[in-house]
């Protein structure tokens, strides 16, 4: 191959990561917008319940938190392994 021929593969790679990564953002972010969603139902759902604001509060933020760690830790890994199969 030549070096024009290389420079096109590796534009050509860096054009396919680059949407990817574009995709996977949206991806998360929609998930975010659900696990915001799904947190507001707790709250509502225990206030409604008569659970104390303070504690119902809690309840959905401990829900964002740990959904939110576990998308990201997935993403690291996810990210982890890619960067292995290229070796």
């Amino acid at each position: 191959m030549s070096d024009k021929q290389y420079e096109d593969a590796d534009s050509i790679m860096s054009s396919i990561e680059s949407q990817m990564a574009i995709m996977s953002l949206a991806k998360r972010g929609e998930y975010a917008a659900g696990i915001a969603i799904l947190s507001g139902e707790i709250l509502k759902e225990a206030l409604a319940a008569g659970v104390p604001y303070s504690l119902a509060q809690e309840m959905a933020s401990d829900f964002w938190k740990a959904e939110m760690l576990a998308d990201t830790i997935a993403g690291l890994l996810r990210d982890s392994d890619l960067g292995e199969d290229e070796e």
